[in-house]
């Protein structure tokens, strides 16, 4: 029976690695060094060595994929050809094996690996960039270098677009949520939950794992993963439960307080002030709302001018180093919105050279709800909309051409309806368009067209 099993499995090792690549050709059997005349080979052995190391420590890297071992392997192979035969004058023979050898690898690489990702500058992203940057956002979150992981998260985004996994998506949320951005916290963290929702869940996976090891007569086993998952579950409910008990406890209060540049420091007693402090308390508070810090200071200035030393002008000095403490804030707080809306829009101006109009659609949304959109913005959202709809339109007349040259009723109808559709959703998903109103007498068209069939 165990020879049986033995032998399935190595049936299936074997054919999911036929499934995948082309078995390379066995190694010509290694021949005694013999002397003869041959090419040498113009290649630096010491650079060589190096990017063999570097290989090596990679291929040690437990996160690469199945298909990126592959990738690495096969270079591995390639450059420790290379080497042996740099090592002298190569012969005809050698020179075939090598070439055959860089061949292969090429042909691999170029069926998935190093692709260039952006189209626009020729720069070549690979996998091998994308993993130490996932592992340095990762490394700077554990460091508790927040706003080093924004600009990190933003980067990435750019320049890896299809590389944002919900692991990094929930990084980034926490660091915005600690940065004070909890705006665009939600925001992406929204967008994550959603992505995250779709994915196969743990709890139902440990449940799945029991069942195959009751499937196999592994009943103690069945019975720790249920433990596991009885934990989880407790776990989420003590959650559920604090995050109910803090909503409670929580006042609705339909503004945020503004704290006052005159607050006194906690554990004293509040100073009363005269009519003139009051005003002046009341009138640098709503400077510091509207983020005017200058005259908010110049006017705390003034005032300090014509007081004696006393109690007034302590508040005073105080009200001044709360001011400035708001300024900085207020500064870093907008490099960092800045940065994300500078990056946001770049990552949309991308997407919209590479014509993923909907793509460029959704990444401009997700800034206007957090920081709003520019002119610059609004006009790319636009085209990008304009493009998407008369792409959309173009697909559903070529659909509305192929039904009415149809001869069977039934086909006729389906394709008929499937323009419809399209057409339709496009007024669903852009009613605000300015081509809506074409988009509406399209759909008159093709419904004019079905109510025709028999």
């Amino acid at each position: 029976m165990k020879i049986k099993r033995i032998l399935l499995l190595l049936m299936v090792i074997l054919s999911a690695g036929c499934a995948t690549t082309t078995p390379k050709p066995s190694p010509p059997p290694v021949q005694p060094p013999v002397r003869e005349e041959g090419i040498t080979l113009n290649i630096n052995l010491s650079d060589l060595e190096a990017r063999i190391r570097s290989l090596k420590k990679l291929q040690e890297n437990k996160e690469l994929s199945e298909k990126d071992q592959r990738a690495v392997t096969a270079l591995l192979d390639t450059y420790r050809l290379l080497e042996k035969t740099a090592a002298g004058p190569a012969n005809e023979k050698a020179i075939r094996t090598l070439t055959r050898s860089l061949y292969e690898t090429t042909s691999l690489l170029e069926k998935g690996y190093f692709q260039k990702t952006d189209k626009s500058s020729g720069e070549e992203n690979s996998f091998t960039d994308y993993i130490q940057s996932k592992n340095e956002i990762l490394n700077l979150y554990l460091d508790r270098n927040f706003s080093g992981v924004i600009q990190r998260c933003l980067a990435l985004q750019t320049r890896f677009p299809g590389g944002f996994t919900p692991e990094i998506g929930m990084v980034f949320a926490y660091s915005l949520a600690e940065d004070g951005m909890p705006e665009e916290a939600v925001e992406v963290a929204s967008e994550i939950a959603g992505t995250i929702e779709r994915s196969p869940d743990l709890m139902q996976l440990r449940a799945d794992i029991a069942r195959w090891q009751l499937a196999t007569g592994k009943r103690a086993q069945a019975v720790k993963t249920l433990e596991k998952i009885s934990s989880i579950q407790n776990d989420r409910i003590n959650m559920i439960n604090d995050l109910d008990k803090q909503i409670e406890e929580t006042p609705r209060e339909p503004d945020q307080v503004h704290r006052s540049m005159f607050q006194a420091p906690e554990g004293t007693e509040p100073q009363t002030f005269d009519p003139q402090m009051i005003s002046l308390q009341e009138e640098v508070d709503s400077l510091v709302r509207d983020h005017k810090f200058a005259k908010a200071k110049e006017l705390l200035l003034k005032e300090k001018a014509i007081r004696e030393e006393g109690p007034e002008t302590e508040y005073i000095d105080r009200a001044l180093k709360n001011v400035d403490e708001a300024q900085t804030a207020y500064e870093e707080n907008m490099k960092i919105k800045l940065a994300y809306q500078k990056e946001t829009f770049g990552t949309a101006e991308k997407l919209f050279e590479e014509e993923d109009y909907q793509g460029t659609i959704k990444t401009l949304a997700m800034l206007e709800k957090t920081q709003g959109l520019d002119a610059a913005a609004m006009d790319l959202r636009d085209r990008a909309m304009e493009n998407l709809i008369n792409r959309e339109r173009n697909r559903a007349a070529e659909i509305f051409l192929e039904a009415k040259k149809n001869k069977d009723p039934k086909k006729k109808k389906e394709l008929f309806e499937t323009s419809y559709n399209i057409l339709k959703k496009l007024v669903e998903d852009y009613p605000a368009s300015p081509l809506k109103e074409k988009l509406i007498s399209n759909m008159a068209i093709v419904q004019g067209e079905i109510e025709k069939l028999p």
